[in-house]
């Protein structure tokens, strides 16, 4: 029988994170997220945890090691893997990683046609490297039809 106990112990609450207004007409593209690009955090006092939400941008890696994978999407002009070029932009994560990213590298889903809320989408920064901010409007603009991201990438923003 289960019992509650108040003042209990609790931690760091996390869940799925919601980023599409509407899932009519949405459509995905497969790709590897490579491990090493998710910056890792303290999480309830264990360090090293790997967590990728939905909703974050991901960019095509074109230099180095895990060339041909991606990562999330960096405003950091510091990261020269390509994942802070625009132009390498393929759309938004769609699987939520809540620790695979630890052991190995991970196949997932990403949209690049879709009506999103642009404030409960993540992108990363060098402020906050490891939880990211919401999308900037330049990115945001970058990531509608015809702007500055990858080929055939048209996010809908509401």
């Amino acid at each position: 029988m289960s019992t509650f106990v108040k003042g209990g112990s609790t931690g760091t609450p996390f869940g799925k994170n919601e980023y599409l207004r509407s899932r009519q007409d949405v459509k995905f593209e497969h790709y590897t997220v490579a491990a090493s690009t998710v910056v890792a955090r303290t999480i309830d006092t264990v360090a090293g945890q790997k967590i990728l939400q939905p909703g974050t941008v991901m960019a095509k890696i074109t230099s180095g090691g895990e060339s041909g994978k991606i990562g999330p999407y960096t405003s950091d002009a510091g990261v020269t893997d390509g994942r802070s070029t625009l132009a390498n932009v393929v759309g938004l994560l769609d699987t939520f990683l809540p620790w695979q990213l630890m052991e190995r590298d991970v196949e997932v889903a990403v949209a690049y046609e879709c009506t999103a809320v642009q404030g409960w989408c993540i992108e990363m920064s060098a402020a906050q490297p490891s939880v990211g901010v919401a999308v900037t409007n330049a990115t945001a603009t970058a990531m509608q039809r015809g702007g500055a991201a990858g080929k055939g990438v048209d996010i809908n923003w509401k």
